[in-house]
């Protein structure tokens, strides 16, 4: 059963090999072609140049022919130069192929990345992703450009050295390569015995990284603590661990590469010696024969001890080009979301019975029913995980509803093309994620048809105009990374300037003001007005200020619509409601 275990994950590594290579390679196959033509020329010439120094030891110097030891010196002289051009284009051209294949790959699978749908991306870690399509992707590079030509060019070597040897001498040939094959195997066997350190030195290396980044991205908590000494010796007790690990692996890699060198450079020089100087004495076998087991075993050295890494680094591929291809089999959003009508939007959106869960029958939405009137202002409040910002992800199509259905002016959202529907969408988030780049590419998104004038004026209307005038470059002054220079207010302001610069139809508010002061709040309110001059609105709201001239306030309890009505009806009849807008008034007051 564990053969035939390996024997399917080593037919399932080479389907994996072939369905990367097919399409990737098919662009740069002469560059493929003229790797392993010079890969093959090279192998062939490393077997000729012994045989030339074997003709002048066993002919040229004997017959004294001068003329003929020129020759075949010069042409030595040529097959190794001819040879070290051939071995540096091989590189050169086939790291060429590998660097072409895999960034292509790698812009493939981001492209892939992209059409994900977004609740697969919320169960992801993001240093798992990066891993793949970056360290794994690496990894895999190797596989197209030296490793693989590596092995199949050491391979074709070793075939025909001894080819070579067998035809030269059968007899001793014949001592030598069980012992060659014992030497590989035992090499294969300390390799496998010392990755499992590799593995352990590369998890102790995972660990510091990830405690240097905790660290740097808390330092001003750090320094505020004065906790510099502990980190220090957190980080020291750390590195001596993998320290004292790499210096033991080190110590058994090494030493055990100095045994194998002393076994092929000495035992097997000492054993060709004493079965081939007998011959030679007796005029059997010639000294050029010797030379050329000499030169060949002296050359297999180095191969021999890197052919068993070399296949267990393919192997590493292999799982790496795995993980990477499991991405790219992953369904886009486009097979989740088959709707291809154009979205229409004159009328109303309309929720019936709907219900909801992320989990089997965990149903965080529970039966419920609510329309949002072309030009109305809906809002939503309730406790903590009542299910109103699932009502958001539903109706921006992230998510598909189980029960019941969403319908826009009458067609069902699975029906419509989920883009084309998304574009009237202004989303404004709580968190608001802004790209390293200037104000400019922030509000447009990188959008080049929406023009600098459209941003100015949106800018205009949220009142940022006196902010980004204090700016050194006006609108091309660039932001931090996550617009880290700039107050949680101001970034707000700038989420409403997307939506503006956009034009949606249709503003979508979630919890948008929670996480900002009073007074930026207020001058968000008197923004707001102007942003939804028009247009049609749904605001999830934390503080009800911003939600106290909504056309329904539908108030959220477990998944269910406890109440509904303006808020002056809200405060007559459900205590619900009251008791959270009392608590904010005297939250209000204490502030």
């Amino acid at each position: 059963m564990v053969q035939q275990s390996k024997s399917t994950e080593r037919k399932s590594g080479f389907r994996y090999y072939f369905r990367l290579l097919y399409p990737f390679v098919k662009k740069d196959s002469g560059l493929l072609f003229f790797g392993l033509f010079a890969m093959l020329i090279t192998s062939s010439l490393r077997l000729i140049d012994p045989l030339i120094l074997a003709h002048i030891i066993d002919k040229s110097i004997p017959n004294k022919d001068m003329l003929d030891m020129l020759r075949y010196g010069g042409f030595f002289v040529i097959v190794v130069l001819f040879s070290g051009l051939l071995s540096y284009l091989q590189i050169v051209l086939l790291s060429r192929l590998g660097i072409k294949i895999i960034t292509n790959f790698k812009g493939e699978v981001f492209k892939h990345l992209l059409m994900l749908p977004v609740p697969w991306f919320n169960k992801q870690p993001v240093g798992e992703l990066i891993a793949r399509v970056e360290s794994d992707s690496e990894r895999v590079k190797a596989l197209f450009s030296h490793l693989s030509i590596m092995i199949i060019g050491n391979l074709l070597f070793f075939v025909g050295i001894f080819v070579v040897l067998f035809i030269r001498d059968w007899q001793t040939t014949v001592y030598i390569i069980p012992i060659i094959a014992v030497s590989i195997v035992s090499y294969a066997f300390l390799f496998r015995f010392i990755s499992k350190f590799f593995r352990q030195i590369r998890e102790k290396y995972a660990i510091i990284t990830a405690k240097i980044t905790d660290y740097v991205q808390g330092m001003q908590m750090i320094q505020a603590l004065n906790q510099q000494k502990r980190i220090i010796r957190d980080l020291e007790t750390a590195s001596l661990d993998k320290r004292r690990l790499e210096t033991r692996t080190s110590f058994i890699e090494y030493g055990f590469q100095g045994l194998f060198m002393l076994v092929f450079e000495v035992l097997f020089v000492v054993i060709v010696l004493w079965l081939t100087a007998p011959k030679i004495l007796a005029g059997i076998s010639t000294l050029g024969t010797l030379i050329v087991f000499i030169q060949y075993i002296n050359r297999m050295v180095w191969p021999l001890m890197h052919l068993s890494e070399n296949v267990i680094q393919m192997q590493r591929s292999f799982v790496s080009l795995k993980r990477v291809l499991e991405l790219t089999d992953l369904p886009t959003e486009a097979e989740n979301f088959s709707g291809n009508s154009s979205p229409v939007f004159q009328s109303e959106i309309r929720f019936e019975n709907l219900s909801f869960a992320y989990n089997d029958e965990d149903w965080v939405l529970k039966d419920i029913s609510f329309s949002i009137s072309k030009g109305s202002k809906i809002a939503l409040v309730g406790p903590s995980g009542s299910g109103k910002t699932t009502v958001v992800s539903l109706l921006c199509a992230f998510y598909q509803e189980q029960r019941g259905q969403i319908l826009i002016d009458g067609t069902p959202i699975q029906e419509l093309d989920y883009r084309a529907w998304r574009s009237k969408i202004g989303l404004i988030l709580q968190d608001i994620f802004l790209f390293p780049g200037s104000i400019l590419e922030n509000v447009r998104v990188y959008n080049d048809s929406v023009s600098e004038e459209a941003v100015h004026r949106a800018i205009q209307v949220v009142q940022m105009e006196d902010f980004v005038k204090e700016l050194p470059a006006g609108i091309h002054s660039e932001l931090a990374e996550r617009g880290q220079n700039i107050s949680q207010g101001e970034k707000q302001l700038l989420s409403f300037a997307r939506a503006l610069a956009f034009e949606n139809e249709f503003i979508i508010m979630d919890e948008a003001t929670a996480s900002i002061d009073p007074q930026t709040e207020a001058k968000i309110q008197r923004t707001m007005k102007e942003v939804f001059a028009g247009k049609t609105a749904l605001v999830v709201a934390h503080r009800l200020t911003s939600v106290l001239d909504a056309d329904e306030i539908l108030y959220f309890s477990e998944g269910r619509i406890l109440a509904r009505g303006t808020h002056k009806e809200l405060m007559q009849k459900s205590t619900e409601y009251r008791k959270l807008v009392e608590l904010q008034l005297m939250g209000a007051e204490h502030e």
